[in-house]
């Protein structure tokens, strides 16, 4: 089979793009109508558009080799509130939009974003940046938690460097949630921000490479 040229190469790409795009959306549309599963999904998909290696490229960056430039909405930090002197205080920020249904007891994802909480950064930065700060863990990148859930529960290759982290953000029981009165016990909350990165990363995907 002979060498593909420039033109065929940039078909190829644009093709996988959208079935990347498609993949990704379909389980954002999963997680929206309650299963949070689809959170494996959605972080394999982040994973092989963005995430680089030294034997792989993201398919970004073969779209675009100044991809990690790209602009995409990223969440405005929370202001801390003030704490008095002698007071313990306690950090958290966890940007989530999900929605308790009952009476099934299930929780969604909203996958919406909140226009006045963002403000345009690179893809670069939103990658690197923490999308949450729980107490007991500290901050969290989006990169660890993304491959932290496709490596450790979507089966890809385990990167050493994440696991004791994901390790002690899989322990947390930091949330809980009740419908009328019946616990619904702890809610995996890095699913929930995994799915809050796919509609971001969606979002940055309708921008930048409209179809």
């Amino acid at each position: 089979m002979g060498k593909m040229s420039i033109e065929e190469r940039e078909k190829f790409h644009r093709k996988a793009l959208e079935d990347q795009r498609h993949l990704l959306k379909t389980a954002i549309g999963g997680m929206a109508a309650g299963d949070l599963a689809q959170a494996l999904h959605v972080a394999t998909q982040i994973r092989v558009l963005v995430h680089e290696t030294g034997s792989s490229k993201p398919l970004l960056k073969h779209l675009d080799k100044n991809y990690l430039e790209l602009p995409i909405l990223d969440r405005i930090p929370e202001p801390q509130p003030a704490v008095a002197a002698g007071v313990l205080a306690i950090t958290f920020f966890c940007p989530v939009s999900a929605q308790l249904k009952a009476p099934a007891g299930t929780i969604s994802l909203i996958a919406e974003l909140e226009a006045n909480r963002y403000a345009v950064s690179t893809l670069g930065r939103w990658w690197r940046n923490a999308c949450m700060v729980l107490p007991g863990i500290g901050p969290v990148e989006r990169r660890e938690l993304i491959l932290g859930l496709s490596n450790k529960e979507g089966g890809a290759h385990v990167d050493a460097d994440i696991t004791e982290k994901y390790k002690n953000l899989m322990a947390s029981k930091f949330f809980n949630a009740k419908i009328n009165d019946v616990d619904l016990g702890a809610v995996n909350i890095s699913r929930l921000v995994a799915g809050k990165a796919g509609v971001e990363l969606l979002d940055c995907l309708e921008r930048n490479f409209p179809r």
